[in-house]
């Protein structure tokens, strides 16, 4: 509880600590997710912590008032354009959801709450420092209030190969992984062969996030490759590159995997992955609750992460229809909604896709078999031609992208209803053993 990151900032700053407090009863699940998140965090933190909570309280108006009015001359004129409401009524929203419902500016413009029945439901809305700095580590810690479990899965969440090791351990379907890179060290995984093989590469850091740090190669032949930045290299000086650059952080090199053929006009290149969350429910069991498609929008970013520039689209967890697509993560919403691929042309809203059926079938029992010691996970699953392929998994998913991507609040939907459930089972249990 000790770590000043974005979400711990954005919490304090926030004023959640007050507005949740004052929060009624209402019996409904976004509103038990708000004041568990208060009372649990609250009841956690030290009093020194306390202290910076107090005193961050009187700089709140004015963070809000600052954020109001830089997100607004981002955003204001175009939301303007778009649905006639002019700047000033625009700030004055900003200022009443951020006192009502602790939803900073930046999220007004995220959760499209300029939209008057969406800001109805502001209540409803879960915000991402609720889960990031709190709610999930006291789910992961407990176990949603059942048993824990001698052996956790947690630890495999992070390291890239030991989630494919423990994958294939249950028979999940997941990339191969060539080598790994680490202090110059080059160890061959499912790669026998001397140097690199001749086929087109990616690498990523073995313990990372968002696609940071990610680099393609693409093989041209005659032993030649290209790094995305129009590097030429050759297999040596490729494995030479990852050794160097491996003083400072471990890397795992996997061959390039394509999309399926049906949406392999999505993506501009690049793998687009579909973001699925599934929760722990009422019997046990594992549920799909959400899922988003990602594309990346520029063919020099190889990655299709959402907080790099890519566009999402909802997706029908029932039949696997896409919605519009947008982009929009870090506040900048003015480019809005997509109904096309913006450089082909390739249609997106009402686009069907191909193995919807398995994928969901893969991520239940993945989570059911293989890491069914945590109580929601964000599944990263690529569709190939081979069908869906699990490419990460994410202990702490951000419930912005499902929101905005999903045009509303999740607190009274069903993922809404599961982390209530789960989080009203592990107070009762956390307080027990107390």
């Amino acid at each position: 509880m000790s770590d000043w990151s974005f979400d711990r900032i954005t919490r304090e700053l926030s004023g959640a600590m007050w507005t949740f407090s004052r929060l009624p009863d209402d019996s409904s699940a976004a509103t038990f997710v708000h004041r568990c998140f208060q009372r649990e965090i609250w009841h956690e933190v030290k009093l020194r912590e306390r202290i910076a909570i107090w005193a961050a309280l009187p700089l709140v108006p004015l963070v809000v008032v600052v954020l109001a009015a830089i997100f607004t001359s981002i955003n204001g004129q175009a939301i303007k354009k778009r649905t006639g409401k002019g700047i000033i009524r625009q700030v004055r929203e900003q200022l009443g959801v951020s006192l009502r419902h602790a939803i900073l500016p930046p999220w007004y413009y995220i959760f499209e709450l300029h939209d008057d029945d969406k800001r109805q439901r502001a209540c409803e809305y879960v915000n991402r420092f609720e889960m990031k700095s709190g709610l999930y580590r006291i789910l992961r810690d407990h176990n949603g209030g059942l048993p824990i479990p001698a052996e956790r899965s947690t630890a495999c969440i992070k390291d890239k190969l030991c989630f494919m090791s423990r994958c294939r351990k249950f028979g999940i379907a997941t990339a191969p992984a060539l080598l790994s890179v680490a202090k110059g060290e080059v160890k061959a995984l499912d790669w026998s062969g001397p140097g690199l093989p001749e086929i087109d590469l990616f690498v990523k850091p073995l313990h990372g996030q968002n696609g940071k740090n990610a680099t393609r190669w693409d093989y041209l032949g005659s032993g030649q490759y290209r790094r995305n930045d129009g590097k030429r290299a050759t297999a040596d000086e490729v494995l030479e590159d990852l050794r160097q650059a491996s003083q400072r952080r471990a890397f795992l090199v996997q061959p390039r995997l394509v999309n399926h053929r049906e949406i392999a006009d999505l993506g501009n290149g690049t793998l687009a992955t579909i973001r699925v969350m599934s929760c722990r429910d009422e019997q046990g069991e594992f549920e799909v609750t959400n899922a988003v498609f990602r594309m990346a929008q520029n063919g020099t970013v190889v990655v299709d992460n959402f907080h790099t520039g890519g566009i999402a689209a909802n997706v029908d967890i029932h039949t696997g229809e896409l919605g519009r697509a947008t982009c929009g993560a870090w506040g900048s919403t003015v480019d809005g909604w997509y109904e096309q691929y913006y450089e082909n042309g390739a249609q997106i809203l009402h686009r069907k896709l191909p193995c919807w059926p398995e994928l969901i079938d893969l991520v239940r029992y993945a989570h059911g078999s293989a890491f069914s010691d945590q109580v929601v996970i964000g599944w990263d699953v690529a569709l190939l031609d081979s069908g869906p392929c699990m490419i990460a998994i994410n202990k702490a998913p951000d419930f912005d992208m499902i929101q905005r991507i999903g045009s509303g609040p999740v607190g009274n939907e069903r993922l809404g209803k599961l982390l209530a459930f789960n989080l009203r089972r592990t107070v009762e249990a956390k307080h027990r053993s107390l």
